[in-house]
């Protein structure tokens, strides 16, 4: 035990019984400055299972920096999840530009079908966290759930996505609200924004700062 004390804080720290030290890392990271990876989902294979193909470098965003948070999110309102990404923060000999924020902006997911949907909680809480959405195309059926929590140092949006492909309605929608309750809506076009309360309907309309398609 002495050995291992002494390795992760400092072997004058042994008779204190300190386990860990930041000292032990002199303001650097543990993890090294490795390449961001991004898996794209390229759905089942013959046997069923499902595939992934990593493209991080293919689409730039193989960043080198101290990666800890990600989050996404539609930062320019356009139908598709942009990510954002944040930095550990650097030490004091290294540029303060390592530690930034990076966001990635998606520009091809919006050349094909979505549905954004954003829930207003009123016998449940009034952010609706909890809350299951499911919906169902002639090809598909999805489903998202809306938490709070979404990672380290990070939170993904609130607006929930739907990607349609080329599917210009969805037969169904239906929303699990956090107390049990159910309700279920049909035919909705795509490429829209849908703003639900609990209780009250539901209101379609553009994305802010868009008109409608």
């Amino acid at each position: 035990m002495p050995f291992l004390v002494g390795a992760v804080a400092r072997m004058d720290d042994v008779d204190t019984g300190l386990f860990y030290s930041s000292r032990f890392r002199a303001g650097r990271t543990w993890n090294g400055y490795e390449h961001n990876r991004l898996m794209r989902n390229d759905g089942l294979d013959s046997s069923g299972r499902l595939r992934f193909t990593e493209v991080a470098a293919a689409v730039g965003v193989d960043d080198i920096r101290d990666g800890r948070g990600l989050a996404t999110l539609d930062f320019d309102n356009d139908g598709d999840l942009d990510i954002l990404v944040t930095n550990r923060p650097v030490a004091q000999d290294q540029p303060d530009s390592l530690s930034h924020a990076i966001l990635y902006r998606n520009n091809i997911g919006q050349k094909r079908n979505w549905l954004a949907v954003e829930l207003t909680g009123r016998k449940c809480n009034r952010d609706a966290i909890g809350a299951i959405v499911t919906i169902q195309t002639a090809d598909l059926s999805q489903l998202r759930y809306l938490s709070a929590g979404s990672g380290h140092a990070s939170q993904h949006g609130d607006r929930l996505y739907f990607g349609l492909d080329q599917s210009d309605y969805v037969d169904r929608l239906s929303v699990r609200w956090p107390n049990g309750e159910t309700e279920s809506f049909e035919h909705i076009k795509s490429c829209q924004l849908v703003r639900i309360e609990e209780g009250r309907g539901m209101v379609v309309g553009s994305l802010p700062g868009r008109s409608s398609r």
